[in-house]
């Protein structure tokens, strides 16, 4: 999907891999070091990693959010200046004090090295073997995946096994579960009575997306709150990508039905030009939700189980409790 926290992509990647569910096992002692070690499944097979690491680098783009959602502050990650927009005060200071390795598609090996990192963790559709190798030769390094990228629930699951941060893990996840079962219950009348939509811009100008199920957000919408898509709005992922980029001509066809529309904007509200320049276009302006102005642009990006309630919180406030008045 276009992930609006990388809007300078437009369109975010993107291989539906299928990977062993991480899982730590009987602790180990490293005769070298005398440290404890554990040995967890990933992409690349069995790793042993230190069961207690305290100096832990993120290499893929989601990872760091991940990783503070576990209470594991990340000491060294890729630069974020481009998209510092789209980050909360809170994710900025749980980076402010970690080298920078690099930028999005390509870490530098030698600045990793020097952050002396006792772990290192990324995403399979972000790290290929060849880069795991040499990732290896740095430190004990952990790529982790789900069914689709935006599988955030299993590659959290998968990172608190590698960190040794299983129970916050379920502490979180647990915390998650009663909030969405309580907003489902609280607000069925409201989810049922619309018919939704979640877009964003597209690959290309001219082009909009629609947020699959098997994206991030996407996955929230459809699956987890049961917010139901329009029929136009149904479409099948082909290339695992989470999203699907279609031309403004298609607006009426997929918005077809839809009475409430979600967006995205900047942690401070701000709009995103692309989503303006959809919004503003004439054959936007004919749709329904353009007419009633049910379309609200969601601040929060979701990565892990604490942003996802974050998530619904905003949408409670905002679009649920005021429906439902």
């Amino acid at each position: 999907m276009p992930r609006i926290r990388r809007v300078s992509l437009a369109a975010v990647v993107i291989a539906a891999l299928t990977v062993v569910g991480g899982c730590a096992s009987t602790a180990d002692t490293d005769t070298a070091s005398g440290s404890a070690t554990v040995t967890v499944d990933s992409a690349y097979g069995e790793v042993a990693v230190p069961a207690d690491p305290q100096q832990v680098a993120a290499v893929s783009y989601d990872t760091p959010w991940q990783l503070l959602s576990l209470g594991v502050t990340p000491i060294a990650t890729i630069d974020y200046s481009q998209w510092i927009d789209s980050f909360t005060a809170e994710q900025q200071a749980g980076i402010a004090d970690a080298a920078t390795i690099g930028t999005y598609g390509e870490i530098n090996y030698e600045a990793l090295a020097a952050a002396d990192p006792d772990l290192i963790v990324g995403v399979v559709d972000e790290v290929d073997e060849a880069a795991y190798e040499r990732l290896s030769e740095i430190a004990p390094t952990v790529i982790v995946g789900g069914d689709a990228r935006g599988d955030w629930m299993q590659i959290t699951e998968e990172l608190a096994a590698a960190t040794g941060r299983t129970q916050t893990w379920e502490e979180s996840k647990t915390a998650y579960e009663t909030l969405r079962d309580q907003t489902t219950a609280d607000y069925a009348d409201v989810i049922a009575a619309n018919t939704w939509i979640n877009f964003s811009f597209g690959n290309d100008a001219g082009q909009f997306s629609v947020q699959l199920p098997t994206g991030s957000t996407g996955n929230l919408v459809v699956n987890e709150l049961g917010l139901t898509y329009g029929p136009g709005a149904q479409i099948d992922d082909t290339d695992g990508g989470g999203y699907v980029s279609l031309p403004l001509e298609q607006l009426p066809t997929v918005f077809d039905g839809v009475t409430y529309a979600l967006t995205f904007a900047a942690v401070d509200g701000t709009p995103y030009d692309a989503i303006e320049e959809i919004e503003s276009s004439e054959i936007f302006q004919t749709l329904d939700v353009a007419q009633t102005g049910n379309i609200y642009a969601m601040r929060t990006s979701v990565t892990d189980y604490e942003s996802a309630q974050d998530w619904i919180n905003e949408l409670v406030t905002n679009v649920l409790e005021p429906l439902s008045q």
